[in-house]
């Protein structure tokens, strides 16, 4: 397995976020500026992540759920019920691993500032330029700390995307 970090410094994922995802981004950078002195502190921030994924996932499965061949025709044969069953969970997965990826990226975009942030880069190179979380952030770190988080993070998208369905879930 190759050593190199492969950064974006492009910016091209410039798309707007909508409010949900800026909202919530705000209160994830909110969350991880504030002090975190204790080891309770520090987990706050993958508490705040694990109860985001889980959100993902209760929307997904209810919305796939709802438009399912189960929920319309309730007297079927049962390898057509367990056929649908598996369709339904594998296209719950696929479309939760969408979704966290999707929402691993927008971290690293953040991750990505906090390091600017330390290297004392300008504004134009930002993702979230206006948000101010990732400036406070850069403030109690080193540039090595912020970039050793961008690499921790690449590292977790790469385990999560080299993983088997069902071997674990995050």
């Amino acid at each position: 397995m190759s050593r190199c970090l492969r950064l974006n410094f492009s910016g091209d994922d410039k798309r707007e976020l909508n409010s949900a995802e800026s909202e919530w981004l705000e209160k994830f950078g909110a969350l991880a500026s504030g002090e975190q002195k204790s080891l309770l502190g520090r987990y706050r921030l993958l508490d705040a992540l694990l109860q985001k994924l889980g959100e993902i996932r209760a929307r997904v499965d209810e919305s796939l759920s709802a438009n399912s061949p189960l929920e319309k025709y309730e007297e079927v044969e049962k390898d057509l019920r367990e056929k649908w069953e598996d369709e339904l969970a594998a296209a719950v997965e696929a479309e939760y691993r969408r979704r966290r990826a999707d929402l691993l990226l927008l971290i690293q975009r953040w991750l990505r500032d906090v390091w600017l942030h330390t290297l004392a880069a300008g504004n134009e190179l930002l993702n979230f330029p206006k948000m101010s979380g990732a400036e406070i952030v850069a403030k109690k770190i080193t540039a090595r700390q912020a970039l050793e988080n961008l690499q921790t993070l690449e590292q977790t998208q790469r385990l999560l995307h080299t993983q088997r369905p069902g071997s674990a879930r995050a």
